[in-house]
């Protein structure tokens, strides 16, 4: 949320700061000019030192590059160029700053902010956003100075549709251009687990079945080995992509005839594609230690570095760089292309290099041509032989590129390259295709990632045929539901018909909400509206109570200014197709009506609502159970009251890092290692005790008279029960097991433990849970001392009222300490509810990234806004949002106008 409202400041208060300046200054001009980034001269290694010594050349190059191409132009034309003294003129090269967002691209919120740079770094997925958000100048003016030779040096032949596309006016434009080094997709192994199980190195006829064995043989999860690196999260598709490229399938489809993009990832090679990638990822197979396993491959981030350096990982995949294919100790890690798919000829790999592009803010001419002399000066021949040269001097001859090492004399290097190198990387660029760059393409990943993880879902939880026509039709089924949602959301495929029905549908539903919001503030009116007071003199009144509305009035102008002030202006964009850049378009209910039929959306608000229920349950109630235990304990409280706390006085970070490690998805994990050892019966008996205890609560309510607490214990308990002894069912009743002989071995399987590690943060029925748990132990602690406070100002008459009436533990707990409680922990639950709903993303994001069914709605939301720049649609979600809880806090009012608040002990 924190976020949220500096990025809404930036939006709303950011003025005009566009870009570099042009001053004089010493009898000379200078043109300033912000870059992205630049290059840290305090790190000393070779890469940096070559992107240093460009910089600094391009500094002292440029005066005379702008004599010789610019200063007659400049001074015949005063009036476009400015009247500065055009005879001297020197560059300053300054670093893009700005408000810095985790998870935001910078440029973005710079842009929002009005601190945009003039030249921006982009990657083939955003640029099709960039463009149509008018945030890109077109440079076809400077392209035009080029020879055909000069283009084909500076763009490869293959980037040539990334960087020259239509623009709102339907003509073609160049908007970009090519300043990073090459990449193309490879496969890199290492060499000693081949050695290890003798199996052959990779090598260009590998294909899909020889990586699958390769996998199956090198994979020991108990040594904590694994055949593959995959990743998760909401972009596990860019993994997935290069199998369907290699199957002969495409997530995209451009029509040259009308310009239009589609999705089409449903085809047929996108089936088999998902088939094989979901049993790399979660096929069943059992271990030489009974064990059963899911999957050859690792998909948490956090370890897979340290793994890989431990010589862990036996492959993964990777990129190999044009100047400098790969700083890797050749002797430990091989490079293989992308192996071939299914027909044994098509190859899955990708290309990709980073881009720049001038910042459409930017108005003074002489900034612009600086902006495109620096661009061009990074792949300049003269700015590769310099980074040949220090790459040489400093020992990494063997990794340069041969092309470079003979274009700049360094030809007797030529042959220390390690053996095979050059020809992979040909290949990856000969085979390899450009990352996606169509329209929307910056959230292709994440429209195309719902389908890999429900296929890897119902195959975890034995749901999904294993084999044959069947299987291949519940994962078509699944693409196709997610291509035809990708389609409506990116590409807007919707009739005329259907948008006029789908307005009708948003208007009804705003004129309910807004019948409903009227009707709360009335009863909140009521509610709190003081009694009709005596007849009296109002000046008297006014001037009695003039210094407290003094007081108040700071406050309330501060409100207003920070909060009220932009909200109004903000929620003015749910009706517009809103732009940074360029004009607005209003649209009406459009976002309303596209919000109301995202199934995506009420997924997300279903989620929602589970993860405040867990967090509620999870760390809501047990502080006042502890309060409560830390109260009644006969000894040491003071021991168990500092044990409770400890935990909160760790990072935040610390935490994170500790409960990642925790949920290691085999037995080597600490939570594994205790709940793999604990038979049926210990879960059955948690269970039961949970139940028999909720159930002593629900007789003496029963005793009492109180039957509607009494069933919401009962319930409870039942519910108690269910999750504690859920972990017993697989246990007694295995997959398969016929129900006869099921019930013959259920006495022998009490005693049983389960054989298959838990996957805590990638299956969907535990994630959402494993997410709220370190937030309870890091906040059980400091949760409970309101509580302990609380408690200390109960009367001991009342307890000692009670045992002469002869009332037990349990009737102490429910009609003295929750009464007593009572509106603190009703003040506690609007707090909790509310920051359940508002927060948590943080802990999200570290643990599972969104997936495993853990995406919220502020994730959405955030998304939504700052990676696909649908602000227009973000701001009706987030009243959407608004509106829903305001509804529950207003619920809560009530009840909280209804408590009668006493001062301790009275």
């Amino acid at each position: 949320m924190r976020n949220g409202i500096l990025v809404l400041a930036a939006l709303l208060l950011g003025g005009a700061l566009w870009g570099g300046a042009i001053r004089e200054e010493g009898g000379e001009t200078v043109i300033t000019l912000k870059v992205p980034s630049l290059p840290n001269a305090a790190f000393t290694d070779a890469s940096t030192r070559s992107d240093v010594a460009i910089h600094e050349a391009f500094r002292r190059d440029f005066p005379e590059l702008f004599r010789r191409k610019y200063r007659k132009r400049y001074q015949a034309e005063p009036q476009k160029y400015g009247k500065f003294r055009w005879e001297r003129v020197r560059i300053e090269l300054e670093a893009a700053s700005g408000i810095q967002v985790e998870g935001v691209e910078n440029d973005l919120l710079a842009i929002a902010g009005g601190m945009a740079p003039d030249i921006l770094s982009i990657n083939f997925r955003k640029s099709d956003n960039y463009i149509r958000n008018h945030f890109l100048y077109p440079l076809d003016e400077y392209y035009r100075t080029l020879s055909r030779e000069e283009f084909r040096e500076l763009v490869p032949e293959k980037l040539v549709p990334v960087i020259a596309r239509r623009g709102d006016d339907g003509r073609q434009h160049c908007w970009l251009v090519p300043t990073g080094a090459l990449l193309g997709r490879v496969l890199l192994y290492r060499k000693s687990l081949f050695d290890e199980r003798r199996i052959a190195y990779p090598d260009a006829a590998w294909t899909w079945r020889e990586l699958y064995q390769a996998c199956r043989e090198l994979t020991d999860p108990a040594r904590g080995v694994y055949g593959l690196v995959m990743g998760q999260g909401s972009a596990e598709a860019w993994y997935w992509q290069t199998f369907l490229w290699g199957a002969g399938g495409d997530s995209t489809a451009y029509d040259p005839a009308t310009g239009e993009w589609r999705c089409a990832f449903d085809s047929e090679a996108a089936v088999e594609a998902l088939d094989f990638y979901t049993r790399l990822c979660s096929e069943r197979w059992t271990d030489r230690r009974g064990r059963i396993r899911r999957g050859y491959v690792l998909k948490d981030p956090s370890e897979q570095n340290a793994k890989w350096e431990r010589g862990e990982i036996a492959m993964k995949f990777g990129y190999v760089d044009e100047r400098m294919i790969a700083a890797v100790s050749p002797e430990a890690v091989g490079i293989a292309p992308v192996p071939l798919g299914p027909d044994g000829k098509t190859r899955g790999s990708e290309i990709n290099c980073i881009m720049m592009g001038i910042f459409s803010g930017v108005k003074e001419p002489a900034v612009r041509d600086a902006a495109w002399e620096y661009m061009t000066y990074l792949t300049d021949p003269e700015a590769q032989r310099l980074r040949t040269r220090i790459l040489v001097e400093a020992g990494f001859g063997r990794f340069v590129n041969p092309r470079y090492l003979d274009r700049f004399g360094y030809s007797e290097i030529r042959k220390l390259t390690p053996p095979g190198w050059m020809e992979t990387f040909n290949l990856a660029i000969e085979s390899g295709r450009p990352e996606p760059y169509g329209r929307n393409s910056n959230f292709l990943y994440q429209m195309m990632t719902p389908p890999i993880q429900r296929a890897e879902q119902l195959s975890v939880s034995d749901r999904l045929p294993e084999n044959g026509p069947e299987r291949r039709r519940v994962l078509k089924q699944l693409l196709s539901d997610a291509n035809a949602r990708a389609d409506a959301v990116m590409n807007g495929r919707l009739s005329d018909a259907e948008k006029s029905r789908r307005r009708l549908a948003a208007g009804a539903a705003l004129a309910v909400i807004a019948a409903g919001f009227a009707l709360v503030l009335r009863n909140v009116r009521k509610l709190y509206a003081p009694a009709a007071p005596a007849k009296s003199d109002g000046r008297r009144e006014t001037r009695k109570y003039l210094c407290a509305y003094l007081l108040l009035l700071p406050a309330l102008l501060t409100i207003l200014v920070w909060q009220y002030i932009p909200l109004a202006r903000g929620s003015l964009m749910a009706f517009y197709d809103y732009k940074i850049m360029g004009s607005s378009t209003f649209v009406g209910l459009d976002n309303f009506a596209a919000l109301l039929f995202d199934g995506r959306w009420w997924i997300t608000l279903w989620d929602s609502l589970r993860y405040s229920c867990l967090t509620l349950a999870l760390t809501f109630l047990p502080p006042v159970a502890l309060a409560i235990g830390l109260q009644e304990a006969p000894c040491c409280r003071m021991l168990f009251r500092l044990l409770y706390y400890l935990p909160a006085v760790i990072s935040g970070i610390v935490t994170m890092v500790l409960w990642k490690q925790f949920y290691e998805p085999s037995e080597n994990g600490l939570l594994n290692r205790v709940v793999m050892n604990i038979p049926a019966i210990g879960f059955l008996g948690i269970g039961l005790l949970l139940f028999w205890l909720c159930r002593e609560f629900a007789r003496r309510l029963r005793f009492h008279g109180r039957c509607g607490p009494m069933l919401l214990f009962l319930g409870a308990g039942l519910l108690l029960l269910y999750t504690a002894a859920s972990p017993a069912l697989p246990i007694l009743f295995p997959g398969g097991a016929a129900w006869p002989e099921a019930l013959a071995q259920l006495p022998r399987r009490l005693f049983d433990c389960t054989r298959e590690p838990y996957r805590w943060l990638a299956d969907p029925s535990t994630a959402m849970a494993a997410c709220v748990i370190p937030v309870l132990w890091a906040g059980i602690g400091p949760g409970c001392l309101i509580y302990l406070a609380a408690l200390k100002g109960i009367p001991n008459d009342y307890y000692e009222a009670a045992d002469v009436d002869g009332a037990t533990f349990l009737d102490k707990i429910l009609f003295i300490v929750f009464p007593m409680l009572k509106p603190l922990l009703i003040i506690n639950f609007v707090g909790v509810f509310i920051g359940s709903w508002v927060g948590g993303t943080q802990m999200i994001m570290v643990m599972t990234g969104g997936s495993a069914r853990t995406e919220v709605t502020g994730l959405y939301i955030w998304y939504e806004a700052f990676t696909f720049l649908r602000y227009g649609s973000a701001t009706a979600m987030a009243w959407t949002l608004g509106v829903i809880l305001i509804g529950f806090t207003v619920w809560q009012m009530k009840i909280l106008a209804r408590v009668e608040f006493k001062t301790s002990g009275r």
